[in-house]
């Protein structure tokens, strides 16, 4: 549980943001289930566990930077991932704007998040112990509600069309439900660089809080994860800063934090504004960290599963090494990618991945 200390924290920008992510966290609807009424997500057609085995899934042999799992089906997954980026491309040519390059670099990330690792269940999605998912980087919002889309999330195709349109379900930036949109599976309305990774701190202090309150030696009741996926601009906010400072003392070990590490940043390689070592700055505040390939399945699998088990006072940062924009080769790797500047290629790039159709999404992904 966390330390004491906490009460006395002080009522900054970092205080009230962290706030508003634990009213989040407990602003949950009156639904409760127990494990054993989890359903599977549908993506990739595979069922999750639905009795205390969820928290393994069978991938206890795996280690943090193994490239092969023959427990998971890579096929399957990459096929996803495919499609995922599909949806990001044609929701975004047909809006004439949005940000291509979070959803096409972290598609991977996105497939084994949704299939293998989250504890949820899309039919309810206020299940009060079900893992709290913050896209950071809300300016990559149709990675989140492609997803959102592919794991049957009440989130219809048509919404994923009507991307960035007034009182849309996908508004430009993830809204938590409120009077204007009510967009199933967003725990937090993030856009300004950094907030979300705050808000996730603060989600994952409210869960900790949470299992300290009504968990026993006989019974574990609650047993939720918060993860958030960020870019390199969050990290150069300093409210993040604050952010990791806090959970590292705190002790928020169920806290995972996922670092889209592009090296790209809106209007210029990221080379040119920061140097600094990241993962050692994190381990000094008392992270765990790892460093991946993030585009490798069986590596996202094997490091999520094993921070999810690593239950050591730390919380984690897993750094993906990505390729900003993958798919589209005319603006994959640089900043062009970090806008729209990718659609007139958009056909062409669909064209290389197999999609013969707009939005396509094949039945067994479904």
């Amino acid at each position: 549980a966390p330390r004491q200390e906490v009460c006395s924290m002080r009522v900054t920008l970092l205080g009230l943001t962290i706030a508003l992510g634990c009213a989040e966290a407990f602003v949950s609807g009156p639904a409760f289930m127990t494990k054993a009424g989890l359903r599977a997500s549908s993506v990739v057609g595979t069922k999750l566990a639905t009795d205390s085995s969820c928290r393994t899934r069978s991938v206890l042999g795996l280690r943090m930077t193994a490239t092969a799992n023959p427990l998971i089906n890579a096929a399957a997954l990459s096929r996803a991932a495919t499609e995922a980026r599909g949806l990001a491309m044609d929701s975004i040519a047909k809006a004439k704007s949005g940000h291509l390059g979070l959803p096409l670099g972290c598609a991977e990330i996105g497939a084994v998040l949704y299939s293998n690792i989250l504890q949820h269940n899309p039919k309810d999605p206020k299940w009060i112990n079900r893992d709290r998912f913050v896209l950071s980087g809300g300016h990559g919002s149709m990675f989140l509600y492609s997803w959102l889309h592919l794991a049957g999330y009440d989130l219809p195709l048509d919404e994923l069309k009507n991307f960035r349109q007034h009182h849309s379900m996908t508004p430009g930036h993830p809204e938590f439900p409120n009077s204007q949109h009510n967009t199933p599976g967003v725990e937090a309305t993030t856009g300004p660089l950094g907030q979300g990774v705050v808000n996730a701190a603060g989600i994952a202090a409210a869960q900790k809080m949470e299992q300290a309150l009504f968990n026993t030696k006989e019974h574990t009741i609650f047993d939720s994860m918060t993860f958030a996926l960020c870019g390199d601009g969050c990290l150069q906010e300093g409210v993040s800063s604050e952010g990791a400072s806090f959970a590292a003392h705190e002790g928020l070990d169920n806290l995972v934090i996922i670092y889209d590490s592009n090296g790209v940043t809106l209007d210029k390689m990221a080379e040119y504004t920061q140097s600094e070592d990241t993962a050692a700055r994190y381990r000094a505040y008392g992270w765990e960290v790892a460093t991946i390939d993030g585009h490798d399945l069986g590596a996202i699998q094997g490091s999520l599963e094993g921070f999810r088990r690593s239950r050591n006072g730390q919380p984690k940062l897993l750094i993906c090494k990505t390729v900003i924009g993958k798919g589209i080769d005319e603006v994959a790797g640089t900043n062009a990618a970090h806008g729209e500047a990718g659609v007139k290629f958009v056909a062409a790039a669909k064209a290389r991945l197999g999609l013969t159709e707009a939005w396509q999404v094949s039945r067994e992904t479904r």
